[in-house]
């Protein structure tokens, strides 16, 4: 009686967690699938408005103002600020297009260093953010930038020649995306962080390609007003005056995607 009642209590008390343990592991294996889901279900309208905001960026606008200036004055012609707008655009989107694709790739082609490219994106992103808001206090004491154009490359886009307009603008975006990428490049982080480990390569370069469409439509904008009229200087006034509260906001959205990619949110 004993050996049978005791069998018939290790029976009874084994298929219950048994039965814990399938329904612990069917809601969690849920989640993570419903996060997938959710996340390939991303309005595109909801990419491009980001990629319109991240694209008011007092870095951009200071580069297409001192562009604009340059051919204005050494030129004088408006379709030369339009091919350099164009060439200017093309060079970004394609140096941010490669440069998304080659990290993706990576990253899905080697899921055994998610876990770290994760774990640096979160560093990254909030060490970004705290630069951002420090620059921000920097204008507001000192009323310069951290964030500095190197000279060689202003020069560089100084010395464009009228024959070349295209090309030169355009090695002038891929190398400003390179050397201005903290400024820039710092929102583009945070959601090619969040796409490499949830989803494939043919969809994150979809949603990275619609982000850049929206980073540009600002700076075609800007390129076509400065091409039609408007001046440089006011373009200039406009950044200082409100490049400290982009500065701010910049950096404390930063920081709160870092925090909840930290606590698993995003």
């Amino acid at each position: 009686m004993y050996i049978s009642t005791a069998s018939f209590f290790l029976t009874e008390t084994q298929i219950p967690s048994t039965l814990l343990a399938e329904n612990l592991s069917l809601p969690m294996t849920g989640t993570r699938d419903g996060k997938n889901k959710h996340l390939e279900k991303i309005s595109p309208f909801l990419l491009l408005a980001a990629g319109i905001l991240a694209g008011f960026n007092p870095c951009l606008l200071a580069v297409m103002a001192f562009l604009a200036s340059v051919t204005l004055v050494k030129h004088g012609k408006r379709e030369d600020m339009l091919k350099i707008t164009l060439g200017f655009s093309a060079g970004i989107f394609a140096m941010y297009m490669i440069a998304g694709m080659s990290i993706l790739s990576v990253v899905n082609f080697l899921p055994e260093i998610q876990e770290s490219f994760i774990g640096a994106s979160i560093l990254i992103i909030a060490l970004l953010g705290f630069w951002h808001i420090f620059d921000g206090y920097w204008l507001k004491k000192h009323a310069r930038t951290t964030f500095r154009t190197p000279k060689p490359l202003k020069n560089f886009m100084g010395k464009m020649d009228q024959n070349s307009l295209v090309s030169l603008s355009f090695l002038s975006g891929s190398m400003f995306s390179l050397v201005k990428a903290p400024c820039v490049g710092a929102i583009f982080l945070s959601l090619l962080s969040i796409l490499a480990t949830k989803t494939d390569i043919v969809k994150g370069t979809l949603y990275i390609g619609i982000y850049h469409i929206g980073l540009l439509i600002p700076v075609i904008a800007l390129g076509l007003l400065l091409a039609f009229g408007l001046s440089p200087n006011k373009v200039t006034e406009f950044r200082e005056r409100w490049r400290v509260e982009i500065r701010l906001t910049t950096g404390i959205i930063l920081i709160s995607v870092a925090w909840l990619m930290q606590l698993g949110v995003i």
